[in-house]
């Protein structure tokens, strides 16, 4: 059976179709003309233009005046909805570009995920509503491989670490600090406490030996001549912190991770000498971030810096 269509119709001129769209809604190309920015001529031969291309009158030329032909009825409704889909492309493209629009996928380690991670999300999803993000809690070298593939946009990571497929940036130094109930006489202290003044306290730490903060620890109560009495370990420092509000113990912690301690009735102090928590911001080495990416990070690194320069808030005394 023989094919009657005609050859394939390729249309070159957008601005042609925007013409043709505005003279249907606004009845004249003089006001066509004034809503595009353009001359009426310049109207005139988009149009003539975009008739020679289909090969048949869109409107009928009567006195000055255009009125629509049947034809341009029918083909006004998709032209207007193809047209309403570039608007739509181009405004994602100027979101994507401003980090207003896309998929932020997160992965950190669980104390983050669970502690600052929370904070850093919820504020820059007021910044930028409209974009999606996933948070996967992961260990320490599943969070590093996740970044390393891709898999995830970006991470959260404590220093020492190393890999060669991933690019590391700075975010904050946070201190460790001691937490112990309100009530304990070393609460009324507010200098930094130190090893000597620890050493006949029942202590709380994190992790389990051989680790590198548990070391310069260990190494601190060994310059005073003193071993540290623990008398709990664990890896999570909320729970670290809520056993010290019950009065089991003095919690040796990271101060960043302690801040969800914030509405127990604990006090808090610096540790001396000073063990600090390096945190950097893990991204693939191999492709640059995406804008979005890029605003996340330096969102992070001033809410970061703006959480340790900010006391936390403390239960009112009862």
């Amino acid at each position: 059976m023989a094919d009657h269509r005609g050859p394939p119709m390729k249309l070159d001129s957008i601005r042609s179709l925007e013409a043709f769209r505005e003279i249907i809604q606004r009845g004249s190309a003089t006001a066509a003309a004034q809503s595009l920015g353009l001359s009426q001529p310049a109207v005139s031969r988009l149009l003539g233009q975009l008739e020679e291309q289909l090969g048949f009158a869109l409107f009928h030329r009567s006195k000055g005046r255009l009125l629509p032909t049947a034809q341009a009825l029918m083909l006004f409704e998709e032209v207007d909805l193809a047209l309403q889909g570039l608007d739509r492309v181009a405004a994602l493209a100027r979101d994507i570009h401003d980090s207003n629009a896309g998929h932020l996928r997160i992965v950190a380690p669980p104390s983050f995920a669970e502690g600052p991670l929370v904070k850093l999300v919820a504020g820059f999803l007021k910044q930028h509503p409209r974009i999606r993000v996933n948070i996967d809690s992961r260990t320490r070298p599943a969070t590093m491989n996740l970044v390393a593939t891709r898999t995830a946009d970006c991470g959260f990571g404590k220093l020492p670490l190393d890999h060669p497929e991933i690019r590391m940036r700075p975010l904050i130094s946070s201190p460790t600090v001691c937490v112990l109930p309100s009530a304990h006489p070393l609460a009324r202290r507010k200098r930094a406490l130190t090893a000597s003044d620890l050493a006949d306290e029942a202590l709380i730490l994190i992790g389990q030996q051989g680790g590198d903060t548990r070391q310069r620890i260990d190494q601190a109560f060994r310059e005073v001549g003193r071993v540290a009495k623990v008398r709990m370990e664990t890896r999570n420092v909320g729970a670290a912190c809520a056993l010290a509000a019950e009065g089991v113990g003095i919690a040796i912690v990271n101060e960043l991770l302690s801040r969800n301690a914030s509405w127990m009735d604990v006090s808090v102090r610096r540790f001396t000498p000073l063990i600090p928590h390096e945190y950097v911001f893990l991204t693939s080495a191999q492709v640059p971030g995406t804008p979005l990416t890029e605003a996340f990070y330096r969102h992070c690194q001033s809410t970061l810096r703006g959480m340790l320069r900010t006391a936390p808030r403390r239960p009112a005394a009862r």
